[in-house]
C-alpha cells in the first residue's frame, strides 16, 4: 500500500512540474520593455505589419527588429499619453469601436489565422487613437507647439484645388445606349460652344450659364453643382487632372479633353471658398504636422529599452510566416 501511495506521490508531483513548465512556456513574452512585458498578440501583429516593409530589407532580422521597435512606439505611445493626463471622450470610443468592428468584420479572418484577436486589434487601433490625439495636444490651437491657422491656410493653397466644371462625352450615344462618334457638324457645334464659353467664363459670368448653352444641343453634359476641392490623391480626379488645374490660375477658365469627356473648368481661389478651410483643416494640420510628430515620437522612444526572447520571438516568426 505504501509503495503505491509513493508512486501515486511521484506521479503527482511529475505532473506538476510538468503543468508548471508548460504554464511558464505559455506565459513567456516575445520581449519585455522597460521591464513591461509584450504580449504575444501584439508582437505578431507588428511582425506582420513591417514584414514587408521596406526598413524590414526582407530579412529575418530586420522584420525582428522593426517589430520590436514598433512594440517600444507602442509602450511609449501609451506611456506618453497617459503622463499628459489625456484621454478618449466616450464619443470617440464609440466611434472607435464602431470602425474597429467594421474593419474586423474585413480582415479579421486573417488576424485570426496569426493568433490575433479582436481584443488585442482593438488595442492596437488605440494606440493608433492616442498617437492622434497626442498630434492635437503638440500641434492644434492651444498645443505645446501649436500651428497657426495662416500656415495651415497656406498648406491648403499649396496641396488642393477648387473648381466648378461642365463636361460634355467626346462620343455621341444612340437609342440603344452604344457610344457613336459626333458628325462633324455635331463636333464643330460643340466645339464653338466650350470656345466660347471658355473665353467669357468669370465669376460674373460662371459654369451654371455655360451649361445652360451648351447642354440643350449636348443633353449628356453635365456640371458640378458645387465647388469641387480635390488633391493629387482624388479617387475620382487622378493626378493627371489635378496638374491640369495647378497650371491654371486662380479665377480662369481653361478647354481640355480629360477620361473620356471634354471639359471647360474654372479654378477658383481656395481661400476664398467659405467651407473649404473648415473642412480641410484636420487634413492639413496632420500633412504639416507628421514629421515633426513622428520625430518627437522617436525621440520618446529612446527612453525605453527592450529585452527579446529569442525562443520565443524565432517561434513567433515562424508562425506569422507560414500564415501570411
Amino acid at each position: 500500500m505504501k509503495r503505491l501511495i509513493a508512486i501515486f506521490l511521484t506521479l503527482v508531483i511529475i505532473a506538476s512540474v510538468f503543468t508548471a513548465c508548460t504554464n511558464t512556456q505559455q506565459a513567456a513574452y516575445p520581449l519585455t520593455v522597460n521591464s513591461t512585458p509584450i504580449d504575444g498578440e501584439i508582437f505578431r501583429y507588428y511582425l506582420d505589419a513591417v514584414w514587408d516593409s521596406e526598413e524590414a530589407a526582407g530579412t529575418k532580422d530586420g522584420r525582428i527588429d522593426q517589430a520590436t521597435y514598433m512594440c517600444i512606439r507602442y509602450v511609449a505611445v501609451n506611456s506618453t499619453f497617459l503622463s499628459y493626463s489625456l484621454s478618449l471622450t466616450d464619443a470617440e470610443k464609440a466611434e472607435l469601436s464602431a470602425q474597429t468592428n467594421v474593419l474586423w468584420d474585413m480582415f479579421g479572418e486573417y488576424y485570426g489565422r496569426l493568433g490575433i484577436s479582436k481584443e488585442t486589434y482593438l488595442k492596437i487601433r488605440t494606440n493608433e487613437e492616442y498617437i492622434e490625439k497626442l498630434r492635437l495636444y503638440f500641434y492644434d490651437k492651444g498645443g505645446t507647439q501649436e500651428i497657426s491657422d495662416a500656415v495651415l491656410r497656406g498648406v491648403l493653397q499649396e496641396n488642393f484645388i477648387s473648381f466648378r466644371y461642365v463636361r460634355t462625352p467626346d462620343t455621341n450615344t444612340d437609342v440603344y445606349g452604344n457610344a457613336v462618334s459626333y458628325t462633324d457638324e455635331e463636333l464643330q457645334r460643340l466645339t464653338s460652344l466650350y470656345s466660347s464659353a471658355v473665353s467669357t467664363v468669370a465669376p460674373s459670368y460662371g459654369i451654371d450659364k455655360a451649361y445652360s448653352q451648351i447642354s440643350p444641343s449636348f443633353p449628356l453634359t453635365e456640371k458640378s453643382y458645387e465647388t469641387e476641392v480635390i488633391d493629387r490623391n482624388d479617387h475620382e480626379f487622378s493626378s493627371v487632372f489635378y496638374d491640369t488645374l495647378k497650371t491654371m490660375t486662380e479665377g480662369t477658365g481653361r478647354i481640355f479633353q480629360y477620361d473620356g469627356y471634354i471639359y471647360l473648368v474654372y479654378r477658383t481661389n481656395i481661400l476664398t471658398e467659405p467651407e473649404a478651410f473648415s473642412e480641410l483643416r484636420g487634413t492639413c494640420l496632420k500633412m504639416v504636422s507628421e514629421e515633426p510628430l513622428q520625430s518627437t515620437i522617436n525621440m520618446m522612444c529612446n527612453a525605453y529599452q527592450s529585452v527579446r526572447d529569442p525562443v520565443t520571438v524565432g517561434e513567433y516568426y515562424k508562425e506569422v510566416g507560414n500564415n501570411r
